[in-house]
Formats: structure tokens, C-alpha cells, sequence
């Protein structure tokens, strides 16, 4: 008797969970995205996406000339 496609996809989702390799994902089927990280900014503590440096650099702008971008985000401009 033929394996159904869903018996199929069950067991494949089974023995990936078994070996630690099976991706999380959303009850629409679509695989979960891993975090982005961010980091915080220690004036405001503003948390922001550590990638996009532009913005990180814009947000320091908005605190004006005393809090430059090193002293909001030490962690990522030194």
C-alpha cells in the first residue's frame, strides 16, 4: 500500500526533530527568522538593529552635539 503524502512529510518532520536539524515554523507553514541582533542605545535606551549603521548614526543625531554616536552606541563604533 502506497505511503500518503502526508504520512510521508510526517515522518521526514519526525526524523528531523529526532536528529536536532528540523527548522521552527509558524502554524502557516512558513519557516520562523532568526533574530536580527540589536543593540541600545545608553542615552535613551533606544534598542535598534545593529546591521544598518545609518541609522544607528541618524538616531545619535537626535540627541544633539553633547551625545555623539561613540557614547550612544560604544559597543558599536569606537
Amino acid at each position: 500500500m502506497p505511503i500518503t503524502k502526508k504520512d510521508r512529510i510526517h515522518r521526514e518532520h519526525k526524523k528531523a526533530e529526532a536528529a536536532g536539524t528540523r527548522v521552527k515554523v509558524n502554524p502557516n507553514g512558513t519557516p520562523v527568522k532568526a533574530k536580527k541582533e540589536t543593540s541600545i542605545c545608553a542615552f535613551c535606551r533606544k534598542e535598534l538593529i545593529r546591521d544598518n549603521k545609518k541609522i544607528l548614526e541618524q538616531h545619535a543625531e537626535t540627541h544633539g552635539e553633547a551625545w555623539t554616536k561613540e557614547k550612544c552606541w560604544p559597543n558599536d563604533f569606537q
